[in-house]
C-alpha cells in the first residue's frame, strides 16, 4: 500500500507540473518570472541574521553574486539590507538585488507599532525628512506610516556605492546617469514596507520607472489612498502574499486609512510543515517550487531546455550520476520531484564532465556509464527520519557514493544532513546539495587518489 500511495503521490505532482503548461504561449516569460521571484526570496531570506539566512546568503554566492551587507542606523531604527551583484551571462550589465531585513528586534517592533501617518514629498533626503515632520496637511496628500518612512530614512544614511571604472559612485548617481542600469527592491514583511516607500523615494530623486521594479513578500500595506494614486501608476510593485498571512491586512483592520497597491500574486501553503504563513522560508519554499513548475512547463512547451550531459574535454573525467534514490516517509512524497530537480541543478553547477541519468529503471546504471564514457558513477540518495518529541520535524539526509564505473569499486563515501526546525524539508535538501557541492574539491580528489592507487 506504501508504494501505490508513493505512485500516487508522483503521479498527482506530475500532472500538477504539466497541466498548465498545455496551451500556454508564455511558458518561457512565466517561467522568467517564476526565476526572478525565487532570487527575490532567497535575497530577502539572506538579509536576515539568523542561521537561516547565513545558509541563504552561502547559497547565493556559491553561485556566484557578490554580496555586500549594508547598516543604517537612527535614534528611532536601525534598517538592515543588502545588495547582491551579478552579471548575466550574455550580458556586461550588473543585475542588483538590494534586499532589506524584515521586524527582527525590538527597534524593529517599535517601528511596527509607530503607525501614525506622515507627509511624503520631496526629491532630496533634507526634503523629505522636512515634510514628515510637517504636521498641517490633509489626508488628500500621500501620506506614510510614520515607522516605515523613518526605516528608510535611516537607510538613506548607509550610502550604497558601485564601482564605475576605477571610481567608487553611489548607486543612485549610477541609476541617475545610466539609464540601462536596473535595481530590483525586495523585501519581507517589515523590509517590504520598507523597499516599497524606497521605491517611491527613488522615482521622486529622479530614476526612471523603468529602472525600479519592488518584489515584496508578505509586506504590509504602506500608505494611504492618495499616497496609493500617485504611485500606482508609475511604480512597478509585485506583492506576494501567503493564504493566510495576518501581516498584509493588518493596519487596514487596526488602524484604517491604508491601501495596498500593485500587481499581488496569491499563494497557499501546503499543510503540515510550515504552520506560519508569515515565516519568510514559508514564501522561499513556495518561489523554489513556483520556479521549478514554471521551469518545467517551458520545458514541456519547448520553450526553454535543460541540459542533460556537460560537453566534454580530455582533462575533464566525465561523471555518470545516477538517478536519485526516493528513501523518503510518505509524509514528504510530495517533495521528491522538487527535491530531485535541486540536486540535478547542483550537480550541473559543479561537475564540469556531468551525464545526468534520466531513465535508469532497470537497467545496469556502470554499462550505461561506460557506454557514454564516463570514468566515474555518482549514486545519490536522499532520506529523511522523524525526529522523536517534534512535531512535523524532519531530519534531512543526502547520501552519495562515487564508484568506478569499470569495476564497480566504491572510491568515496559521504553523507550530508540538516534538520526541518527552521526549514522545509526542500530547503533542507538544498541545504545538503549545496554543502555537497561545496565539498566538492574534496570528494573529487579523494576519488582520484584513490582510483590512481
Amino acid at each position: 500500500m506504501s508504494k501505490v500511495l508513493r505512485y500516487i503521490h508522483i503521479i498527482v505532482l506530475v500532472i500538477l507540473l504539466m497541466l498548465p503548461a498545455i496551451g500556454n504561449a508564455g511558458a518561457l516569460e512565466e517561467y522568467e518570472e517564476a526565476h526572478k521571484l525565487y532570487l527575490a526570496a532567497a535575497a530577502c531570506t539572506a538579509v536576515y541574521s539568523d542561521r537561516v539566512g547565513s545558509i541563504a546568503r552561502d547559497a547565493l554566492e556559491q553561485d556566484g553574486w557578490k554580496i555586500e551587507s549594508y547598516v543604517g542606523r537612527s535614534s528611532q531604527v536601525d534598517a538592515r539590507f543588502l545588495v547582491a551583484k551579478k552579471i548575466q551571462p550574455g550580458t556586461t550589465v550588473p543585475f542588483y538585488l538590494l534586499a532589506a531585513v524584515g521586524t527582527e528586534n525590538i527597534k524593529d517592533i517599535k517601528a511596527d507599532l509607530r503607525v501614525g501617518k506622515v507627509y511624503f514629498a520631496g526629491k532630496t533626503p533634507e526634503e523629505f525628512t522636512a515634510n514628515a515632520q510637517r504636521k498641517d496637511m490633509p489626508d488628500s496628500v500621500p501620506k506614510v506610516h510614520e515607522g516605515f518612512n523613518q526605516y528608510v530614512q535611516a537607510s538613506l544614511a548607509a550610502q550604497v556605492h558601485e564601482e564605475v571604472g576605477n571610481a567608487q559612485k553611489p548607486l543612485l548617481d549610477v541609476l541617475l546617469e545610466n539609464k540601462e542600469r536596473k535595481v530590483y527592491l525586495v523585501g519581507h514583511s517589515l523590509g517590504g514596507a520598507g523597499v516599497t516607500l524606497g521605491g517611491a523615494r527613488l522615482l521622486d530623486m529622479g530614476v526612471r520607472s523603468e529602472q525600479v521594479e519592488v518584489i515584496t513578500f508578505g509586506a504590509p500595506a504602506v500608505g494611504n489612498k492618495a499616497f496609493r494614486q500617485r504611485f500606482d501608476p508609475i511604480l512597478n510593485v509585485t506583492r506576494v502574499v501567503m493564504k493566510g498571512d495576518p501581516i498584509t491586512q493588518v493596519l487596514q483592520k487596526l488602524v484604517g486609512g491604508y491601501e495596498q497597491f500593485g500587481q499581488e500574486i496569491r499563494w497557499k501553503a501546503p499543510e503540515g510543515e510550515m504552520s506560519d504563513s508569515h515565516q519568510i522560508t514559508s514564501y522561499l519554499d513556495l518561489a523554489i517550487k513556483n520556479y521549478y513548475q514554471k521551469r518545467q512547463q517551458a520545458v514541456l512547451t519547448g520553450e526553454f531546455s535543460l541540459a542533460n550531459e556537460a560537453v566534454g574535454t580530455a582533462e575533464v573525467p566525465r561523471v555518470y550520476v545516477a538517478q536519485l534514490k526516493n528513501n523518503l516517509p510518505e509524509e514528504l512524497q510530495e517533495e521528491f520531484l522538487y527535491m530531485r530537480e535541486a540536486l540535478e541543478d547542483e550537480y550541473r553547477s559543479m561537475l564540469p564532465g556531468y551525464v545526468l541519468g534520466i531513465t535508469d529503471e532497470g537497467k545496469d546504471v556502470f554499462q550505461k556509464a561506460l557506454a557514454l564514457g564516463c570514468k566515474w558513477v555518482v549514486v545519490p540518495e536522499i532520506q529523511a527520519y522523524k525526529i522523536k518529541n517534534e512535531k512535523d520535524c524532519f531530519y534531512i539526509t543526502l547520501n552519495q557514493g562515487v564508484y568506478r564505473a569499470d569495476s564497480g569499486e566504491i572510491l568515496n563515501a559521504a553523507s550530508y544532513g540538516s534538520s526541518t526546525r527552521n526549514l522545509t524539508s526542500l530547503e533542507a535538501l538544498i541545504h545538503d546539495a549545496k554543502t555537497m557541492g561545496h565539498d566538492r574539491h574534496d570528494w573529487l580528489i579523494s576519488s582520484q587518489k584513490k582510483e590512481e592507487q
